[in-house]
């Protein structure tokens, strides 16, 4: 399943995608899911893979300019995430996944997993495998702040 992914995307642009492993502060992936995104077609903005999560900020993820905003808490469902996320405007999508089934546990759903992302990131390449997601917001431009409006 994951080589099929790979080829799948193989000719496709790499898009920018931030999966927050925690909401607040969010978390930048780490261990093996910034490998899942690179498989799946995509370029985690922030996370590393093989190295532990970090704590980060909505404006670092912002200044990213991220394609698609992944929010995959360890140990939530789709259901939760989705409850307990309070998103800053974003300019891009963002969903809510399975985290505990298909991303946080070092286990063969991963490629499940990995098969999700690809969809997600390249949805006109791959079709969709069927797992639960919830999307959270539609592209929200951020206005820029104006010197008068910050003193109000």
């Amino acid at each position: 399943m994951i080589a099929e992914i790979r080829a799948q995307v193989a000719d496709a642009p790499m898009r920018s995608v931030f999966v927050a492993e925690w909401l607040q502060p969010p978390y930048a992936a780490g261990h093996w899911i910034p490998e899942m995104v690179e498989i799946a077609g995509g370029r985690e903005i922030l996370g590393h893979a093989g190295a532990p999560s970090y704590p980060t900020s909505w404006e670092a993820v912002r200044n990213e300019r991220p394609e698609l905003v992944v929010v995959a808490p360890c140990g939530f469902d789709h259901e939760r995430a989705a409850r307990e996320a309070a998103l800053p405007p974003l300019a891009c999508r963002a969903v809510a996944v399975d985290s505990n089934a298909y991303y946080a546990r070092p286990a063969p759903r991963l490629a499940d997993g990995i098969a999700q992302l690809a969809f997600l990131i390249h949805p006109g390449l791959v079709d969709d495998p069927g797992l639960p997601y919830v999307e959270l917001a539609t592209p929200t431009p951020v206005a820029p702040t104006i010197l008068g409006d910050a003193a109000r």
